[in-house]
């Protein structure tokens, strides 16, 4: 999927990821996957401009979100007060993913979120 620096297509782009997570039989990642995604595009409307690409891959036992933008400086989980009004987005990240992890490209950055599908334990 491609984004374009539009708040309506955040929106759009996770009504499109939710209903491709119930396709896949996802449901009950769905709420996770689309709060994650929706604090990773945040950030690319935020730092980058707004353009990026967002992909997501389904293997047997995890599901792989991508979110790339032309911005070469990798998010960082910041120390949090109770007075911030803002910085949690990767937080929420990190609590939410089971891994994710930033690739500088040539062209910018790629942050790379994955869900394990298969049972926990």
């Amino acid at each position: 999927m491609s984004l374009a620096n539009s708040p309506s297509e955040i929106s759009s782009t996770r009504r499109a990821v939710a209903r491709r997570l119930t396709e896949w039989g996802l449901d009950r990642l769905a709420e996770d996957v689309v709060l994650v995604i929706n604090e990773l595009l945040a950030n690319v409307h935020e730092h980058a401009g707004g353009d990026g690409e967002l992909t997501i891959e389904l293997t047997n036992d995890r599901l792989t979100v991508k979110v790339g933008d032309n911005n070469r400086t990798p998010p960082a989980l910041r120390e949090q007060r109770s007075s911030a009004e803002s910085g949690r987005g990767l937080l929420l990240v990190d609590v939410l993913t089971d891994h994710w992890e930033t690739v500088i490209t040539g062209a910018g950055k790629v942050v790379i979120c994955t869900f394990r599908i298969g049972k926990k334990g």
